[in-house]
């Protein structure tokens, strides 16, 4: 008896697993069918039963009803650049991601990262500004000369305020949307005229810290991974191109 259990229990789990594999077989079978299963057309083009993904039969004889007025105006035709730019978007980027993926592996060293640092140490900065905002372009073009000699912002704000306009004033302590038009600038340096919708600013720089370099090295990483990929990238297409005879005009 002791000799026929293991036997036993082999027998069942050998049995379950069959059970399972023709359950697992048997799904597929029926989501091929389902796949194939025509459940409507319209104007003779099929609609399977899979397409419906949950939806109802008649919302999706709607939207392909819809879609034969369109092409019957001739939106097909609007759309031919859109349609043509995502296909070409599919095909680089799929490309693309061959083109890395059989790139060798390799670490990024500690000392790369460094020198990324070293060399890009304005983009590891984080700067505060005052600015003044306005809703009037040529009040801003007047604020702007007089902020570029050297008036304070405070006394330029409560000059126009007195006469009765919207001239608001304020710090950004710390914010990094601007940084990149600051770069190389000391303090005290004004921006151009900057608008954002209806509204104009102008900034001045007051402060700059640097980012210590413990906190930037995932940062660097990435970067430095970002630019080992457009490198691989741009390898393959200068291959490709004399490979391919591929004339390259430059128009400017």
């Amino acid at each position: 008896m002791k000799r026929l259990f293991p036997f036993l229990a082999l027998l069942i789990i050998f049995a379950w697993g069959c059970g399972k594999s023709e359950k697992k077989e048997g799904t597929q079978k029926i989501e091929t069918a389902t796949d194939k299963k025509i459940v409507a057309r319209v104007n003779g083009r099929p609609i399977y039963e899979g397409a419906l993904k949950g939806r109802p039969l008649e919302e999706v004889i709607d939207y392909e009803i819809i879609y034969e007025v369109g092409l019957k105006q001739g939106l097909d035709k609007k759309f031919e650049k859109d349609v043509e730019e995502y296909r070409k978007r599919l095909i680089v980027t799929s490309l693309q991601k061959d083109i890395v993926a059989n790139q060798p592996k390799e670490e990024i060293s500690e000392q790369e990262i460094e020198e990324y640092y070293k060399q890009n140490e304005d983009k590891f900065k984080i700067m505060s500004f005052e600015q003044i905002v306005v809703e009037d372009q040529n009040l801003a073009n007047e604020i702007h000369k007089r902020a570029v000699s050297g008036e304070d912002f405070e006394k330029i704000a409560s000059d126009y305020s007195q006469s009765g306009k919207n001239v608001q004033v304020s710090d950004m302590r710390f914010n990094r949307r601007y940084t990149e038009r600051f770069i190389g600038k000391e303090i005290g340096s004004i921006s151009e005229v900057i608008q954002d919708g209806n509204k104009f600013t102008i900034l001045k720089l007051t402060e700059v810290k640097e980012i210590p370099f413990a906190r930037t090295q995932r940062v660097a990483k990435l970067s430095i991974k970002a630019s080992k990929k457009a490198k691989a990238i741009h390898n393959f297409a200068e291959k490709a191109k004399e490979e391919n005879n591929i004339k390259i005009e430059v128009l400017q």
